[in-house]
């Protein structure tokens, strides 16, 4: 077999898991029900966010706050990130972060 599958959870409760992390990306899936939200941090890498269910919402550094459905949103590195689910229904999205920000901090030293 030449390719090699990776699964992942299917929920309406909040899941977040490592899917990939080779050097070439790291791809995150994450779950957020109604109300949930990752904690502030700042991107390490080039992000994509890929929604493919529900709404999200992003604040980056002082901006407004702008909301995303069945979008790619690229986000630079050094950025000061907020993302939330403000809608009523479950949110599902892939974070890939391409390098891999141990690859992407050893390119930058």
């Amino acid at each position: 077999m030449i390719e090699k599958p990776y699964t992942y959870t299917q929920s309406n409760e909040k899941v977040i898991e490592k899917l990939i992390g080779d050097d070439t990306a790291m791809i995150n899936h994450v779950v957020l029900a109604p109300g949930d939200a990752l904690p502030e941090h700042y991107s390490d890498s080039s992000v994509y966010l890929i929604v493919v269910q529900g709404s999200l919402t992003i604040q980056l550094e002082d901006q407004e706050a702008h909301s995303y459905q069945a979008s790619v949103v690229n986000i630079p590195c050094h950025i000061k990130m907020n993302i939330s689910n403000t809608s009523k229904q479950v949110l599902e999205f892939f974070i890939v972060k391409a390098p891999h920000p141990r690859v992407y901090k050893a390119q930058t030293l």
